[in-house]
């Protein structure tokens, strides 16, 4: 994981919450380890260190919007068909170190500053090393959350995802489905979550039965699994439609959708415990 070095640092004039708590303080865990000695009131930077010694690293939230300000996250591929920049600069916004990386090679140097990988429209497929990279890195902690449907081709839509998604045992499968999906199970990631666009996905499956969880699905078809892996988590959406401008502009509970699933995916000693 990136141990969170992206340098961000925050004012402490943040303000504090009714309690007195200050906003960019998400910690509620006990007080760090007895060799732990404070050096800070609250965390102020994100440099990778329980500086007021409470058992969470980093545990920085300025907006107190749920999103943690020290997550370093990546999306992985090119860009959908349709303008996402409201979602790109939501994601900015919230703190986070956000960047797009294409990769001529997946090796463990590509991923290693990231806590969150999203899969965006991927332009190739992925060779079954550069899968185990991707095992090895959620396996560690990391959160990998995919998208798809850019395209109708299965080809790129489902198999060049599902080549980096094969060591969890997860797959897009079946012909194009139009929603909204309005059946959510309960799960950290669909928490206040009750209908989402869902404008030519594909459903997805598990390739070895019972291990992942459903989490979302229209009357045909799964729509949306979730896996933990090791010390990581997978999450896995059968479309692309929830990063574009026009469903994120209307459909405030794609917002939502979002917010729980970086709470649910970043690693486990980054700011506080995630849901669930």
């Amino acid at each position: 994981m990136s141990g969170s070095m992206s340098g961000l640092t925050l004012d402490s004039s943040a303000g504090s919450g009714g309690d007195g708590t200050p906003l960019f303080d998400l910690g509620h865990g006990t007080t760090g380890a007895g060799n732990c000695t404070p050096v800070a009131a609250d965390e102020m930077v994100c440099d990778g260190v329980d500086d007021d010694c409470n058992g969470f690293v980093d545990d920085i939230d300025v907006a107190n919007d749920g999103i943690c300000d020290c997550l370093q996250i990546a999306l992985l591929g090119q860009p959908g068909s349709l303008a996402s920049s409201q979602f790109v600069a939501w994601l900015t916004a919230q703190g986070t170190s956000t960047v797009r990386i294409d990769p001529p090679l997946i090796d463990d140097a590509a991923l290693a500053p990231y806590d969150v990988i999203i899969i965006d429209r991927l332009m190739r497929p992925y060779s079954a090393a550069e899968a185990d990279v991707f095992a090895t890195w959620v396996s560690a902690g990391g959160g990998l959350m995919a998208m798809t449907g850019h395209v109708s081709d299965p080809i790129q839509a489902q198999t060049w995802p599902n080549s980096i998604l094969a060591p969890f045992a997860i797959a897009y499968s079946g012909p194009l489905l139009l929603g909204p999906v309005t059946s959510f199970l309960p799960h950290p990631v669909t928490t206040g979550v009750t209908s989402v666009t869902f404008e030519g996905g594909f459903q997805v499956d598990e390739t070895m039965a019972g291990v992942t969880t459903l989490v979302a699905q229209l009357p045909a078809a799964p729509t949306a699994r979730a896996r933990e892996f090791d010390a990581g988590k997978v999450f896995v959406w059968g479309d692309e439609w929830i990063q574009y401008d026009s469903e994120w502009s209307s459909m405030p509970e794609i917002h939502q959708l979002w917010v729980n699933a970086l709470g649910w995916l970043r690693p486990s000693e980054l700011c506080a415990p995630p849901p669930g």
